[in-house]
């Protein structure tokens, strides 16, 4: 994957490869979203995907975005966002198809300047899926998206996962006022051996387009945020100076 930067050039960022930020994003921290009535089998419908590697032209890296699958092999409406060792690509618009071999999906996704994504997930009768292989250097999962019903105002409980200094944890909570500020929150994170805590976090979050996209930024730190369901969010660090994947769920 050698994506062309559109946005904010970075410098590499130091660490791992992310598996911290993929048990994240797959089921640790948050509960995983509600079971989607459209089953992920028959790739029909909405879905966002998030994965996490290492690439050799783009060093370590976390990819968040969601499409639509027409049921029959047609991708639309598709938009990710890519926190790169290479750069932030943000707001990218995508096209592409889709096969089916068995219960195994190979997504191929394509940009306005060409640039391609191939991944394989595997199918489930329900609820998340698995991606064993984004551009054969990532791995992630595939949610059934449902935007009905989502808000922004509220409470979330939120975990936090990637890389800074070092290897980055966390979790703490943050409440979404009526004029889309936060009013309140905390936030507890590990970064290498520095521990640091946030007694209070200032913030905001937009309404969500029609592809469940949107933005947000949490005490200084630019996001992007993709609605899993009418009580969840998955959200993509789009600052150089960390690489973040936050899930929250609405209390």
């Amino acid at each position: 994957m050698v994506r062309r930067i559109r946005n904010v050039p970075v410098g590499c960022i130091a660490g791992s490869v992310l598996s911290v930020a993929l048990t994240a994003c797959g089921g640790g921290g948050a509960s995983n979203p509600a079971t989607s009535t459209t089953a992920p089998r028959t790739l029909s419908g909405n879905y966002v995907f998030s994965v996490v590697g290492t690439d050799p032209a783009d060093g370590d890296y976390a990819v968040v975005g969601s499409f639509v699958a027409d049921g029959k092999g047609n991708i639309a409406s598709g938009v990710a966002d890519y926190n790169l060792g290479s750069g932030i690509d943000q707001n990218v618009a995508l096209t592409g198809t889709y096969t089916l071999s068995g219960s195994t999906a190979t997504i191929n996704l394509t940009d306005s300047l060409s640039v391609k994504d191939t991944f394989t997930a595997s199918l489930v009768s329900s609820g998340n899926a698995g991606i064993q292989s984004f551009d054969g250097t990532g791995s992630g999962v595939l949610y059934p998206q449902i935007t009905a019903g989502f808000s922004t105002p509220g409470t979330y409980s939120f975990a936090v996962a990637g890389e800074q200094q070092g290897t980055l944890s966390g979790s703490g909570t943050f409440v979404v006022g009526s004029a889309n500020t936060f009013t309140s929150g905390n936030l507890t994170y590990q970064d290498g051996s520095t521990l640091t805590n946030y007694a209070t976090l200032t913030g905001f979050t937009n309404p969500a387009q029609k592809t469940g996209r949107g933005q947000a930024a949490l005490s200084g730190n630019n996001l992007s945020y993709y609605v899993l369901s009418p009580t969840q969010i998955l959200m993509l660090g789009l600052d150089p100076r960390a690489l973040l994947v936050i899930q929250a769920q609405k209390q």
